[in-house]
């Protein structure tokens, strides 16, 4: 039976069980009944059935307490696999992670703006990762798939479908990456967390008292998109003093070279209309002026964007994370302090992570998790 099926199949009891131990495991029965409040009469029986279907096994032997030494109950790691996608503007990632959400292997793809050509590309790679860890089609619980705007599914969809003969599930790439911290991540045990990714665009994804709060239309740039300077520059949106007219990639490196008029020489062997973002942090960690301006400007204004985010929705913890994130820590701190004096609260208990548990995998692991979450409920 494929493993879809396998774990589609199970009654509404075991599922529990299963996310239960998926969570907090290896358990042994005793701290099952206690979490899960089922007799252990009942709970041998569900536990029996999950080990027969292979989806747990018995590990190692927990601490006697006096007498024989208890069996622990864990997910099983070399059975059942799920696949993740995160598609962005300028990458696609791809991981193939057991039910433990471990890696097991994965790829990173290039590309710029050419979504037509990476949705050709990735079935074949997704094969190719098959072939090499020997894992069989039978064996793929689904494929979870975070996009970003503007990417068209339906093709790249129908071949995963086809090929893999197992269900495909699709959502916006940080409501991916945020629902993968909240069950697996930096957010597990927190009611309410926001992921923000910055890169090309800002993209956000929140959980609120434990439900995924949805934007209008299911964008994800909502956030991105919120303006902060009504005399500010002019957006894609057609708004002028968004966000992300601000904040992005592509406008940080703008903001540089009107800054290098005006400031000191490079310190880089390259001409200035060659400069990329990355080119910016590391002149901003080597004291270049007119890159540190750049960012600082930028950080000033997510920072308002941050602190409004913050008294809207009372976030415990805010994931900030992508590109932009990943190579400037400048922009990081300077963001996150602008973002707490500007919310002005008595007792602020906000927690920010620097990319969060899974780093710059979280949507790809997000989408798997996303897969595990659909079959669960």
């Amino acid at each position: 039976m494929e493993a879809y099926k396998v774990l589609e199949s199970l009654n509404d009891r075991c599922k529990h069980i299963f996310s239960i131990i998926q969570k907090n495991g290896p358990l042994t029965k005793n701290e099952l009944s206690d979490i899960t409040k089922i007799k252990l009469t009942t709970l041998n029986r569900d536990l029996q059935i999950l080990t027969d279907k292979k989806i747990v096994v018995e590990s190692h032997i927990g601490e006697s307490t006096g007498g024989r030494k208890p069996s622990l109950y864990d997910i099983n790691s070399s059975e059942f696999y799920i696949i993740g996608i995160d598609i962005s503007r300028i990458y696609a990632r791809i991981v193939i992670t057991n039910l433990k959400l471990e890696i097991v292997n994965e790829e990173l793809i290039n590309h710029e703006y050419d979504f037509e050509n990476i949705s050709k590309i990735i079935p074949g790679t997704v094969k190719r990762l098959l072939i090499n860890l020997s894992i069989e089609k039978s064996s793929i619980v689904g494929v979870g798939i975070g996009i970003v705007g503007g990417f068209y599914t339906e093709p790249l969809s129908n071949t995963l479908s086809k090929e893999l003969g197992t269900p495909i599930y699709i959502d916006n790439g940080a409501n991916a990456a945020v629902i993968g911290e909240y069950n697996f991540g930096i957010g597990k045990g927190k009611n309410n967390i926001a992921y923000v990714n910055c890169g090309v665009g800002i993209r956000t994804g929140i959980i609120s008292s434990g439900v995924l709060i949805r934007t209008i239309n299911n964008l994800e740039d909502a956030f991105g998109h919120m303006i902060v300077d009504a005399n500010g520059e002019l957006c894609s949106c057609g708004n002028c003093g968004c966000l992300e007219s601000h904040v992005s990639i592509p406008n940080i490196t703008r903001r540089f070279a009107k800054e290098l008029e005006k400031c000191d020489m490079l310190d880089l062997n390259k001409e200035i209309d060659e400069i990329n973002y990355e080119d910016v942090c590391k002149l901003a960690e080597k004291n270049n002026k007119a890159a540190i301006n750049a960012i600082e400007s930028a950080a000033l204004y997510f920072g308002i964007g941050l602190s409004n985010y913050i008294k809207l929705f009372n976030p415990e913890l805010i994931i900030l994370s992508g590109p932009l994130i990943q190579n400037s820590n400048l922009f990081y701190e300077a963001s996150k302090k602008m973002a707490l004096e500007k919310c002005h609260l008595k007792n602020n208990t906000v927690m920010f992570s620097n990319g969060g548990y899974f780093q710059e995998k979280s949507i790809a692991v997000g989408a798997c998790v996303m897969v595990i979450k659909k079959i669960q409920n």
